[in-house]
């Protein structure tokens, strides 16, 4: 019953996937067939008669869940194991065991915008909204949401100014949060986590259920995510974890590569297992990038083998500036679709940061090449779709009050901000929703007239759509926009962009028909949820046919024949923030690591001598990556000269920088007598210093003889001068 799911595995595969009870760690290098372990190994436990619903896989991606739902499916058919990401988990057990979690299960997943939005109310109601700003405290809000601190625990930890400003608005819009019963994106893990911990007996039943838990990129797990796994794995042990330490790249946003590195500290008794054969790159490739990822301290030693031919040798290429460099990257592609070598869907950019992709964007539609910036569900930001989408989530959560106030007035029912402020003191003095208070807006004689009315309308207009909560999502959609009035406003438009807006709106609706058709068993709050839980690669098209541009980020679990990666350069890739962090630092390196191994048959890694940059000019210093790399990568030098001549400096200046004196144009240094004065010293100003070369003013502290300066200089991190004492160059003024 088993030999078609062993016969092509290898041995090392074979002995995970048949593993019996008892905890397993699968080291799995990058291309090392894990999935098809993970797919495997689940349709091993069916047919050696483990129940569907006692087993879970977890992974953190919906489009690696998705894939690996279809392969179980197509070796056990009809077998409904649950396939998730972490987050779906968490809103699924959220839903389904609320009312013995004492929720609401009808509750609207916040965004990062209407996150916002409340974190700015609880800024404003505790007095600070002049000094901080949402995004700044949501930062903090969700890494103590992570590492599970409760407002209480949080404030224990609080040991200066801003950390206690975030413990007094942490608690303040946790309040509004739970009043509009809304979760964001973190309490979606922090919650189920915390129900684990705290109640005994639901953790009980749900380890009594998932006897089999399979986690894939256990690596990238933070300590919410590691008790979620912990403890329903304690009554059944059998845990199998699939990870590789080489390729943890989330510690921002809380991972902790140590859950995978002591797995077999919190489970002695745990199988090890190593998968290192790799199925998709060339010697090469693999070559390279195991030799940077060898300087890290922070992994399980391992090699990575194949039997892939060796390949084209890895190329390191210099372009003289970004313009270059884009351009460079850009004619390669095309001149190799032309010559039939690839096809543009057989190429990839990686970037460090999203910011860096304006000059491609303008290379790829100067030179006609077909191209897609891979950024999550772009489509579901736009205004008129989160006009909609707002209707829709106020009609599955009345107490939705971000929603409401964005429904309310469109299309504009005469509300002013007087009377919503009104709307809003009434609802928070009877401890009611604003829609409730909307149903009682004869009660506050301070709103009146077309407020009023308006106010009456939209209650009664949502009051009866909600009745209509049955109907399949797409035909709920095409009610809501004819009862509201929203389509007929974009129809009646006189403006343009309001005929692309009504067909956005039209395309909401195809949308949620094929959501519904793929399985007619989904609502409205599945849709909602699965646009609120999308992530970067989920509005990605792999078939078809353009060259794929993403950060190094949202390329994991991808492959490509071809690979790119831009700004290889020190402040970029490593991160300026990790230069005097030799722990961020290995991240920054595993993060070009897992680029590096996307690559199938070529790689390319690029730098540029100098780059414009946050609307800055500056010279640019090859990552130390690069020069960490094997002798025999190969080096070239794309510039007219290798020697930057002075006629490309000035072409340069003459598309970027023409502010910039004739001897910043050169790599030479400045000549004497430029020395820039010390009140030109200013954050954002570029100088030059004997010793560190380019930096760039970060900070400017104190008053004469006390006035000190912070450069930061890509290759030595920040250092701090006496401005009067100090002897540099200035290169670029602010």
């Amino acid at each position: 019953m088993t030999d078609d799911l062993l016969a092509d595995l290898t041995d090392e595969q074979r002995a995970a996937v048949t593993h019996g009870e008892g905890p397993l760690l699968i080291l799995a290098g990058a291309g090392s067939g894990k999935t098809r372990v993970i797919t495997r190994r689940v349709a091993y436990l069916l047919r050696q008669g483990v129940k569907p619903w006692n087993i879970l896989a977890i992974t953190f991606t919906n489009k690696a869940a998705g894939e690996m739902r279809a392969r179980v499916e197509a070796l056990v058919p009809g077998n409904r194991v649950w396939v998730s990401t972490f987050h779906s988990l968490g809103a699924r057990l959220l839903r389904q065991y609320a009312d013995r979690l004492n929720i609401d299960k009808n509750f609207t997943v916040y965004d990062t915008d209407d996150r916002n939005k409340l974190i700015r109310e609880a800024i404003a109601a505790c007095g600070f909204e002049e000094k901080f700003t949402p995004e700044r405290l949501s930062g903090v809000i969700s890494k103590a949401k992570n590492q599970l601190l409760t407002p209480p625990m949080f404030e224990k930890t609080a040991n200066d100014f801003f950390s206690r400003v975030a413990a007094q608005v942490y608690p303040a819009y946790e309040k509004r949060l739970r009043a509009a019963n809304g979760m964001d994106f973190d309490d979606l893990l922090y919650l189920p986590a915390m129900a684990l911990i705290r109640n005994e007996e639901f953790r009980k039943d749900l380890d009594a259920r998932f006897k089999y838990v399979l986690i894939d990129e256990y690596q990238d797990t933070n300590l919410a995510q590691y008790e979620v796994a912990k403890r329903l794995s304690k009554d059944h042990p059998n845990l199998c974890v699939v990870g590789d330490p080489d390729q943890s790249i989330y510690k921002w946003r809380g991972s902790d590569i140590k859950n995978i590195l002591d797995f077999e500290r919190d489970y002695p008794t745990a199988r090890v297992i190593t998968l290192d054969r790799n199925y998709r790159s060339t010697k090469g490739i693999l070559h390279a990038a195991s030799t940077l990822i060898a300087r890290n301290t922070q992994r399980k030693k391992k090699g990575l083998i194949t039997d892939n031919p060796s390949g084209e040798p890895v190329r390191i290429i210099t372009f003289d500036n970004g313009l270059d460099e884009a351009e460079g990257a850009v004619m390669r592609i095309k001149k190799a679709v032309e010559a039939g070598k690839f096809k543009y869907r057989d190429h990839a950019i990686f970037l460090r940061i999203n910011a860096l992709s304006r000059t491609l964007e303008s290379a790829f539609v100067k030179h006609g090449v077909p191209f897609q910036i891979v950024k999550g569900l772009a489509f579901y930001d736009r205004k008129e779709n989160k006009d909609v989408l707002a209707y829709l989530r106020l009609l599955v959560n009345p107490q939705d009050s971000v929603s409401f106030l964005r429904a309310v007035n469109e299309p504009g029912r005469g509300i002013g901000k007087v009377s919503l402020d009104r709307l809003s003191a009434y609802a928070e003095k009877m401890e009611i929703s604003l829609f409730a208070a909307a149903g009682q807006v004869a009660m506050i004689p301070e709103i009146k007239g077309k407020a009023a009315t308006g106010l009456r309308d939209f209650f009664q207009l949502v009051s009866e759509l909600r009745s209509k909560l049955d109907q399949p999502p797409h035909e709920l959609i095409e009610t809501v926009l004819q009862k509201s009035g929203y389509r007929k406003m974009l129809a009646a438009s006189k403006e343009e962009d309001d005929v692309d807006r009504l067909a956005n709106v039209e395309e909401v609706i195809t949308a949620a028909r094929q959501f519904y058709e793929a399985d007619p068993d989904r609502t409205l709050s599945d849709l909602l949820e699965s646009i609120a839980l999308a992530s970067d690669t989920d509005g990605w098209d792999e078939d078809a046919d353009r060259v794929s541009v993403m950060t190094l980020h949202s390329s994991k679990g991808l492959e490509f024949p071809v690979v790119y990666v831009l700004a290889v350069e020190e402040g970029l890739l490593p991160h300026q923030r990790s230069a005097d962090n030799p722990e961020e630092l290995e991240e920054e390196r595993r993060l070009c690591f897992v680029g590096m191994t996307r690559a199938m048959k070529e790689l390319y890694l690029c730098h540029a001598r100098m780059r414009e940059f946050r609307g800055q000019v500056r010279y640019s210093v090859e990552s130390s990556f690069l020069r960490e790399l094997p002798p025999e990568v190969e080096r070239i030098d794309s510039s007219m000269s290798r020697n930057f001549a002075r006629s490309g400096a000035e072409e340069y200046r003459a598309r970027i920088a023409p502010a910039t004196p004739d001897w910043a144009q050169t790599s030479e240094k400045p000549p004497s007598g430029t020395a820039g004065h010390e009140n030109e010293l200013e954050k954002g100003v570029v100088v030059m210093h004997d010793e560190y070369g380019i930096g760039t003013v970060s900070e400017v502290t104190g008053y004469g003889a006390m006035k000190r300066v912070k450069i930061r200089f890509p290759s030595s991190g920040e250092k701090v001068f006496v401005a009067s004492k100090v002897k540099l160059k200035i290169v670029t003024k602010k």
